[in-house]
């Protein structure tokens, strides 16, 4: 998992550590589901993250989320 290079509050890390919580999982397997977003900023990346970690981030989402249909 990508960590937080910047710094930032106690509120702000707790609302990114919550966010990769709610996304993360150990065990699932692509045929299990699919996840369908509109806007990937708007939708899977935290306000909270600094230019840079939210660069970073964003270019993480696009390497390894696998795009089914356009």
């Amino acid at each position: 998992m990508l960590e937080p290079r910047d710094d930032y509050s106690q509120e702000q890390y707790e609302e990114i550590a919550d966010l990769v919580g709610k996304w993360s999982s150990f065990d699932l397997d692509k045929t299990d589901a699919y996840i369908y977003f509109d806007d990937l900023e708007k939708e899977l990346v935290p306000s909270v993250l600094t230019p840079a970690d939210r660069k970073r981030f964003i270019d993480y989402l696009k390497k390894e989320i696998e795009v089914v249909n356009e």
